[in-house]
Protein backbone atom coordinates (compact mmCIF):
# COMPACT_ATOMS: atom_id res chain seq x y z
CA UNK A 1 0.00 0.00 0.00
CA UNK A 2 1.14 3.30 -0.83
CA UNK A 3 1.48 5.94 1.96
CA UNK A 4 0.41 9.55 2.16
CA UNK A 5 3.38 10.86 3.95
CA UNK A 6 1.93 14.59 3.73
CA UNK A 7 -1.69 13.13 5.15
CA UNK A 8 -0.20 10.43 7.69
CA UNK A 9 1.55 13.50 9.53
CA UNK A 10 -0.92 16.39 8.22
CA UNK A 11 -3.56 14.28 10.55
CA UNK A 12 -1.35 13.59 13.36
CA UNK A 13 0.39 17.21 14.15
CA UNK A 14 -3.14 18.59 13.20
CA UNK A 15 -4.86 16.60 16.32
CA UNK A 16 -1.01 17.41 18.53
CA UNK A 17 -0.52 20.24 17.66
CA UNK A 18 0.42 21.82 21.12
CA UNK A 19 2.20 18.62 21.50
CA UNK A 20 4.36 19.10 18.56
CA UNK A 21 5.24 22.89 19.37
CA UNK A 22 5.99 21.84 23.09
CA UNK A 23 8.34 18.81 21.94
CA UNK A 24 10.58 21.01 19.17
CA UNK A 25 10.35 24.02 19.91
CA UNK A 26 9.75 24.87 23.85
CA UNK A 27 10.58 28.51 23.69
CA UNK A 28 8.22 29.32 21.44
CA UNK A 29 5.37 26.98 22.42
CA UNK A 30 6.01 29.23 26.00
CA UNK A 31 4.66 32.22 24.00
CA UNK A 32 1.84 30.49 22.21
CA UNK A 33 -2.39 30.46 23.82
CA UNK A 34 -2.61 27.01 22.56
CA UNK A 35 -6.46 27.74 23.57
CA UNK A 36 -6.57 30.20 20.75
CA UNK A 37 -5.77 27.77 18.01
CA UNK A 38 -7.27 28.13 14.36
CA UNK A 39 -6.48 25.85 11.67
CA UNK A 40 -6.51 27.79 8.16
CA UNK A 41 -7.35 24.36 5.73
CA UNK A 42 -7.16 26.28 2.13
CA UNK A 43 -4.27 27.91 2.09
CA UNK A 44 -2.61 27.57 -1.29
CA UNK A 45 0.22 29.81 -3.29
CA UNK A 46 1.04 30.46 -6.48
CA UNK A 47 4.05 28.19 -8.16
CA UNK A 48 5.52 30.84 -10.63
CA UNK A 49 6.52 30.74 -13.02
CA UNK A 50 4.37 28.08 -14.00
CA UNK A 51 1.18 29.26 -12.35
CA UNK A 52 0.26 26.26 -10.60
CA UNK A 53 -1.83 26.57 -7.44
CA UNK A 54 -0.39 24.35 -4.75
CA UNK A 55 -1.78 23.78 -0.97
CA UNK A 56 0.35 24.21 2.13
CA UNK A 57 0.53 21.75 3.96
CA UNK A 58 -0.64 23.11 7.28
CA UNK A 59 -0.88 26.41 8.77
CA UNK A 60 -2.01 27.70 12.05
CA UNK A 61 -3.40 30.86 13.62
CA UNK A 62 -2.73 31.22 16.64
CA UNK A 63 -2.33 34.31 19.68
CA UNK A 64 0.24 35.12 21.80
CA UNK A 65 0.39 34.91 25.72
CA UNK A 66 0.12 38.15 27.59
CA UNK A 67 -3.67 39.48 27.14
CA UNK A 68 -3.36 41.34 23.51
CA UNK A 69 -4.05 40.31 20.43
CA UNK A 70 -1.18 39.97 18.66
CA UNK A 71 -1.42 37.11 15.99
CA UNK A 72 0.60 34.68 14.72
CA UNK A 73 0.84 32.07 12.10
CA UNK A 74 2.57 28.76 12.53
CA UNK A 75 3.30 27.48 8.83
CA UNK A 76 4.41 23.45 9.06
CA UNK A 77 5.95 21.42 5.78
CA UNK A 78 6.08 17.85 5.74
CA UNK A 79 8.68 16.38 3.04
CA UNK A 80 9.50 13.35 2.48
CA UNK A 81 12.95 13.08 0.95
CA UNK A 82 15.42 16.16 1.01
CA UNK A 83 15.05 18.64 -2.23
CA UNK A 84 17.65 21.09 -2.74
CA UNK A 85 15.40 23.77 -3.87
CA UNK A 86 13.35 23.29 -0.65
CA UNK A 87 14.81 26.70 1.24
CA UNK A 88 13.50 28.68 -1.75
CA UNK A 89 10.14 27.16 -1.92
CA UNK A 90 9.59 27.63 1.69
CA UNK A 91 10.69 31.03 1.35
CA UNK A 92 8.02 31.87 -1.50
CA UNK A 93 5.41 30.20 0.80
CA UNK A 94 6.33 32.51 3.73
CA UNK A 95 6.60 35.64 1.30
CA UNK A 96 3.15 34.68 0.10
CA UNK A 97 1.00 34.14 3.34
CA UNK A 98 3.08 37.69 4.83
CA UNK A 99 1.62 39.22 1.51
CA UNK A 100 -2.19 37.70 2.74
CA UNK A 101 -2.44 37.77 6.35
CA UNK A 102 0.05 40.47 7.43
CA UNK A 103 1.04 38.92 10.21
CA UNK A 104 4.24 37.82 11.82
CA UNK A 105 4.75 33.75 10.84
CA UNK A 106 6.75 31.02 12.46
CA UNK A 107 7.78 28.99 9.18
CA UNK A 108 8.65 25.16 10.28
CA UNK A 109 9.64 22.23 7.93
CA UNK A 110 9.74 18.68 9.53
CA UNK A 111 11.52 16.02 7.44
CA UNK A 112 10.70 11.99 7.53
CA UNK A 113 13.26 10.67 5.22
CA UNK A 114 15.09 7.57 6.58
CA UNK A 115 18.00 8.52 3.90
CA UNK A 116 21.75 9.94 4.67
CA UNK A 117 22.05 13.34 3.49
CA UNK A 118 25.68 13.53 2.15
CA UNK A 119 24.90 17.54 3.10
CA UNK A 120 23.00 19.21 5.64
CA UNK A 121 19.47 21.32 4.02
CA UNK A 122 20.39 24.83 4.77
CA UNK A 123 17.60 25.93 7.11
CA UNK A 124 17.00 29.24 5.28
CA UNK A 125 17.68 31.01 1.82
CA UNK A 126 18.74 34.54 1.01
CA UNK A 127 18.84 36.89 -2.11
CA UNK A 128 22.35 38.84 -2.24
CA UNK A 129 23.44 41.25 -5.17
CA UNK A 130 27.06 41.79 -5.54
CA UNK A 131 28.11 40.35 -2.60
CA UNK A 132 25.61 41.87 -0.21
CA UNK A 133 22.65 40.34 1.56
CA UNK A 134 19.06 41.93 0.46
CA UNK A 135 16.81 38.49 1.87
CA UNK A 136 17.72 36.59 4.71
CA UNK A 137 15.23 34.66 5.43
CA UNK A 138 15.03 31.32 7.96
CA UNK A 139 12.81 28.52 8.85
CA UNK A 140 13.21 25.98 11.77
CA UNK A 141 14.26 22.63 10.01
CA UNK A 142 13.67 19.63 11.97
CA UNK A 143 14.77 16.17 10.68
CA UNK A 144 13.41 13.18 12.54
CA UNK A 145 16.61 11.36 11.41
CA UNK A 146 18.64 13.43 13.08
CA UNK A 147 17.02 12.36 16.63
CA UNK A 148 16.88 9.09 18.84
CA UNK A 149 14.15 7.41 19.16
CA UNK A 150 15.04 5.48 22.40
CA UNK A 151 15.81 8.94 24.09
CA UNK A 152 12.24 10.63 22.76
CA UNK A 153 10.22 7.84 24.76
CA UNK A 154 11.57 8.82 28.13
CA UNK A 155 9.43 12.12 27.28
CA UNK A 156 6.37 13.14 28.86
CA UNK A 157 5.38 13.86 25.35
CA UNK A 158 2.28 11.49 23.54
CA UNK A 159 3.54 12.76 20.35
CA UNK A 160 7.51 11.36 20.89
CA UNK A 161 6.22 8.12 21.39
CA UNK A 162 4.73 7.97 17.30
CA UNK A 163 7.22 10.05 15.91
CA UNK A 164 9.98 8.11 17.67
CA UNK A 165 8.96 5.34 14.89
CA UNK A 166 10.70 7.66 12.27
CA UNK A 167 13.57 8.96 14.33
CA UNK A 168 16.93 6.98 14.74
CA UNK A 169 17.12 3.42 16.03
CA UNK A 170 18.55 -0.09 14.74
CA UNK A 171 16.51 -1.63 12.11
CA UNK A 172 17.20 -5.10 13.63
CA UNK A 173 15.48 -3.94 16.64
CA UNK A 174 12.18 -2.86 15.01
CA UNK A 175 10.28 -5.51 16.61
CA UNK A 176 10.64 -4.52 20.46
CA UNK A 177 10.80 -0.61 19.11
CA UNK A 178 7.55 -1.11 18.24
CA UNK A 179 6.05 -2.65 21.34
CA UNK A 180 7.84 -0.12 23.00
CA UNK A 181 6.32 2.41 21.16
CA UNK A 182 2.84 1.21 21.82
CA UNK A 183 3.54 0.43 25.47
CA UNK A 184 4.34 3.91 26.06
CA UNK A 185 1.63 5.13 23.99
CA UNK A 186 -0.79 3.01 26.11
CA UNK A 187 0.16 4.49 29.22
CA UNK A 188 -0.24 8.00 27.70
CA UNK A 189 -3.20 10.24 29.07
CA UNK A 190 -4.49 10.32 26.17
CA UNK A 191 -8.64 9.92 25.20
CA UNK A 192 -9.68 7.01 22.27
CA UNK A 193 -9.80 8.64 19.52
CA UNK A 194 -6.37 10.58 19.93
CA UNK A 195 -4.52 7.18 20.86
CA UNK A 196 -6.06 5.84 17.72
CA UNK A 197 -3.92 8.36 15.75
CA UNK A 198 -1.04 7.55 17.34
CA UNK A 199 -1.26 3.70 17.11
CA UNK A 200 -1.91 4.08 13.59
CA UNK A 201 0.71 6.42 12.97
CA UNK A 202 3.57 3.58 14.75
CA UNK A 203 1.43 0.71 12.78
CA UNK A 204 1.97 3.00 9.49
CA UNK A 205 5.52 3.44 10.27
CA UNK A 206 6.92 -0.01 11.36
CA UNK A 207 5.70 -2.99 9.74
CA UNK A 208 6.32 -6.24 10.38
CA UNK A 209 6.99 -9.51 8.32
CA UNK A 210 5.33 -12.90 9.73
CA UNK A 211 8.32 -13.43 11.33
CA UNK A 212 8.60 -10.16 13.06
CA UNK A 213 5.06 -10.62 13.86
CA UNK A 214 5.31 -14.20 15.48
CA UNK A 215 8.21 -12.22 17.86
CA UNK A 216 6.11 -9.22 18.36
CA UNK A 217 2.89 -11.31 19.49
CA UNK A 218 5.26 -13.49 21.54
CA UNK A 219 6.83 -10.27 23.28
CA UNK A 220 3.76 -8.79 24.09
CA UNK A 221 2.14 -11.73 25.63
CA UNK A 222 5.16 -12.93 27.45
CA UNK A 223 6.33 -10.01 29.33
CA UNK A 224 4.23 -8.49 31.77
CA UNK A 225 5.65 -4.63 31.01
CA UNK A 226 3.67 -5.14 27.81
CA UNK A 227 0.43 -6.61 29.35
CA UNK A 228 -1.69 -3.36 28.02
CA UNK A 229 -0.55 -3.08 24.94
CA UNK A 230 -2.06 -6.44 23.86
CA UNK A 231 -5.23 -4.87 25.58
CA UNK A 232 -4.56 -2.46 23.13
CA UNK A 233 -4.27 -4.05 20.01
CA UNK A 234 -7.02 -2.52 17.90
CA UNK A 235 -9.88 -4.19 16.08
CA UNK A 236 -7.47 -2.98 12.48
CA UNK A 237 -4.46 -5.12 13.80
CA UNK A 238 -6.27 -7.64 14.48
CA UNK A 239 -8.59 -7.86 11.48
CA UNK A 240 -5.52 -6.65 9.01
CA UNK A 241 -3.76 -9.69 9.28
CA UNK A 242 -6.68 -11.65 7.75
CA UNK A 243 -8.75 -8.90 5.26
CA UNK A 244 -6.46 -6.71 4.42
CA UNK A 245 -4.49 -3.62 5.88
CA UNK A 246 -6.51 -1.07 4.36
CA UNK A 247 -9.89 -2.82 4.99
CA UNK A 248 -8.96 -3.19 9.14
CA UNK A 249 -7.89 0.25 9.16
CA UNK A 250 -10.43 1.47 7.94
CA UNK A 251 -12.63 -0.85 10.48
CA UNK A 252 -10.99 0.69 13.14
CA UNK A 253 -11.10 4.20 12.97
CA UNK A 254 -15.40 3.26 12.30
CA UNK A 255 -15.18 1.94 15.36
CA UNK A 256 -12.69 4.15 17.17
CA UNK A 257 -15.06 6.85 15.92
CA UNK A 258 -18.41 5.40 17.29
CA UNK A 259 -16.90 4.60 20.54
CA UNK A 260 -15.49 8.20 21.12
CA UNK A 261 -18.90 9.68 19.58
CA UNK A 262 -21.22 7.69 22.56
CA UNK A 263 -18.19 8.33 25.30
CA UNK A 264 -18.90 12.22 24.73
CA UNK A 265 -22.35 12.88 23.53
CA UNK A 266 -23.44 9.45 25.78
CA UNK A 267 -25.54 8.48 22.80
CA UNK A 268 -25.54 8.14 19.02
CA UNK A 269 -28.52 7.12 17.32
CA UNK A 270 -29.07 4.41 14.77
CA UNK A 271 -29.03 6.78 11.62
CA UNK A 272 -25.51 8.16 12.71
CA UNK A 273 -24.78 4.95 13.81
CA UNK A 274 -25.74 3.36 10.02
CA UNK A 275 -23.70 6.57 8.68
CA UNK A 276 -20.63 5.92 9.96
CA UNK A 277 -20.46 2.41 9.17
CA UNK A 278 -21.22 3.19 5.16
CA UNK A 279 -17.68 5.39 5.42
CA UNK A 280 -15.11 3.97 3.75
CA UNK A 281 -12.65 6.55 3.75
CA UNK A 282 -9.52 6.93 5.94
CA UNK A 283 -9.40 9.94 5.05
CA UNK A 284 -12.93 11.20 5.88
CA UNK A 285 -12.69 8.92 9.29
CA UNK A 286 -9.77 10.65 10.17
CA UNK A 287 -11.44 14.10 10.00
CA UNK A 288 -14.39 13.16 11.75
CA UNK A 289 -11.65 11.88 14.54
CA UNK A 290 -10.45 15.16 14.73
CA UNK A 291 -13.64 16.98 14.73
CA UNK A 292 -15.49 15.38 17.79
CA UNK A 293 -12.12 16.45 19.84
CA UNK A 294 -13.75 19.78 19.52
CA UNK A 295 -17.24 19.42 18.81
CA UNK A 296 -19.67 21.02 21.23
CA UNK A 297 -22.80 18.73 20.80
CA UNK A 298 -23.02 15.41 17.60
CA UNK A 299 -25.11 17.76 15.54
CA UNK A 300 -22.04 19.71 15.21
CA UNK A 301 -20.52 16.59 13.11
CA UNK A 302 -20.85 15.90 9.69
CA UNK A 303 -22.34 13.03 9.50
Amino acid sequence: MTIDHDQAFKTLIRAFFREFIELFLPEQAATIDFRSIQFLDKEEFLDLPRGRRRAMDLVVQVRLKGGGRELILVHTEFESKRKAAFPRRMCEYHCQLFLRHRQPILPIALFSDDGEWRERLPDGYSLKVAGETYLAFRYHLIRLRDFDARTYLRQQNPLAFALAAKMKYSKRDVVRMKADFLRMISGSRVNAARRSLLVDFVETYTPLDAQQEHRFETIIKADKKYAEVGKMITVYEKRGRVKGRQEGMVEAKRDALLMQMRRKFRFVDAVREQRVQAIDSVKKLDALLLAVIDAQNIDDLDI
